[in-house]
């Protein structure tokens, strides 16, 4: 048998035609391929450069009432057998109650724009050369700067594709450039760092200079911290923070971990209080304020633009359409697949705390005594999900009478998410987004703060 590699299409439709005679009812294949490109430099070197590629498909089907996966790194005609033959096998040891179903497709879906041709315009010359400058210019601007770490520009490309047997056939392209710079500063023996990101789809957009200013700022803004005695603070948590928390607690908004006991949050509680009036949360597929948009999930449901929350009250989980089926309600198209070998799930889209019209100067003017967070550690071995439960090293600034009094390092910050969505007083207008994450400035009124 052939192992010429075939297109998409002939692969789908040679697999599907196989399927069939094989005894499958339905059947899906799911295509994911890329590119990208990354170059490293330290000390004016070039200390890492990669250039990959990958293309893979991943099969699902019923076989018998039951579904089965399988996926394979190459698309031939030699391996549609054993790949029919693996999902058939592991259909056949799925012991779940509820039956996992194949979407047909929406009439409609949204137009976005993930993709810009111009990108791929620049050469990788170009792209050394920023990252060479970027690090140069960062080790000029102050001289308590040590060493400018993972200096890094990368650009990526990505294709994906979904078809079944209802007449599903979707696909989509994706880009993306990420520029970062790790500054570390020292005095008196001791060093702090600052890290900084930008993303976008044009290189236009880019300003190394500005990339690096702010890595520098933050790393030596750090210099001279000290601790603060324990207490309880009003807390601003700046966007980087508050999106580090908010992702971290994405977890009990999926319908499932609700399903399976592993959340406090669950059907019943929709039309519930959880959250200050102030509080709106959204989960949108597509969206002008992030660069992670999508027409379908990953099981080809039209992308949806809701609110989670909204004006503190809970509106809705997030569904993929087992989940929905299981509390009677449709998807909110929030299913997800971790790669082509991964079975269906559930996550978030561009998940994010809604601005408001406080600008972040007035939030800090408006704290008599409080404590500005900037940078969380123990993101994920200090929290508990289920509970909300956590307890992070954070480090930032003491405020006093509106103004910064001094950095601040070694202070343990804890509380409860549930609890700390109700005590939200004041949210600012500086929206930021990392990755599908998002959150503006937002002040909480009071937090347990152990320090001196």
């Amino acid at each position: 048998m052939s192992k010429e590699l075939m297109t998409f299409e002939a692969f789908r439709d040679e697999v599907f035609a196989q399927a069939k005679a094989e005894g499958f009812t339905d059947y899906e294949l799911y295509y994911s391929a890329g590119n990208g490109f990354s170059i490293k430099v330290l000390k004016g070197e070039i200390s890492e450069y990669k250039n990959s590629s990958t293309e893979g498909i991943g099969f699902r089907g019923t076989y018998e009432g039951k579904m089965g996966y399988a996926c394979s790194e190459k698309l031939s005609a030699d391996i549609i057998a054993p790949l029919l033959a693996n999902a058939k096998a592991n259909a056949g040891i799925i012991e779940e109650e509820e039956v996992e179903k194949l979407y047909p497709g929406d009439s409609e879906y949204p137009e976005v724009s993930s993709y810009n041709p111009t990108l791929n315009e620049t050469d990788a010359e170009q792209k050394i050369q920023w990252a060479l400058e970027m690090e140069k210019y960062a080790m000029s601007l102050d001289p308590r700067m040590k060493l400018a770490d993972m200096c890094t520009i990368l650009t990526s490309e990505a294709n994906t594709a979904i078809a079944n047997s209802y007449g599903l056939d979707l696909s989509q392209r994706y880009n993306m450039a990420t520029a970062y710079i790790y500054a570390r500063a020292e005095e008196n023996g001791v060093t702090k760092s600052g890290l900084e990101i930008w993303q976008g789809r044009d290189f236009a957009d880019f300003d190394y200079k500005a990339l690096a200013q702010k890595a520098v700022d933050k790393a030596v803004s750090q210099l001279g911290a000290k601790s603060i005695p324990t207490g309880e603070y009003p807390v601003i948590f700046d966007p980087k923070t508050a999106t580090d928390i908010l992702g971290t607690f994405i977890r009990p908004f999926l319908a499932e971990a609700g399903q399976k006991g592993f959340s406090l949050l669950n059907k019943d509680r929709i039309g519930e209080t959880i959250a200050a009036p102030n509080v709106t949360i959204r989960d949108d597929g597509f969206t002008d304020l992030s660069l992670f948009n999508s027409s379908f999930d990953a099981e080809g449901v039209a992308s949806q633009n809701k609110a989670v929350i909204e004006n503190g009250v809970l509106k809705t989980l997030l569904y993929n359409t087992k989940s929905a089926e299981k509390d009677g309600v449709k998807s909110t198209g929030n299913a997800e697949k971790h790669g082509i070998g991964g079975v269906i799930g559930t996550s978030c889209t561009n998940f994010y705390i809604v601005p408001g019209e406080t600008p972040v100067e007035e939030l800090m003017a408006s704290t008599e005594k409080g404590v500005l967070i900037t940078s969380l550690a123990g993101l994920h071995s200090g929290a508990n999900s289920v509970s909300g439960d956590f307890s992070f090293s954070a480090d930032g600034f003491l405020i006093e009478n509106g103004k910064k009094v001094h950095p601040v390092e070694q202070i343990t910050i804890a509380g409860n998410f549930f609890e700390m969505l109700k005590n939200i007083t004041t949210i600012a207008n500086d929206l930021h987004f990392h990755t599908t994450i998002g959150s503006p400035s937002i002040l909480v009124g009071g937090l347990k703060i152990a320090g001196l």
